[in-house]
């Protein structure tokens, strides 16, 4: 049997280190991203597009 067949080599590690921190920074943004376009007006129902395409 292995001496160290439980141990993770340093590099494997380090990956899953950097792998968890950019999820940590990515997941908020992402749902801060979804939120702001809830909150903003859809054009079709507040008349903008419609309004834009006049402008063509």
């Amino acid at each position: 049997m292995a001496e160290n067949a439980h141990s993770t080599p340093a590099p494997a590690r380090a990956a899953d280190a950097r792998a968890s921190i950019l999820a940590a920074l990515l997941a908020p943004l992402l749902i801060s991203v979804a939120l702001f376009g809830m909150g903003s007006p859809d054009p079709v129902a507040s008349g903008r597009a419609y309004a834009v395409e006049q402008v063509r």
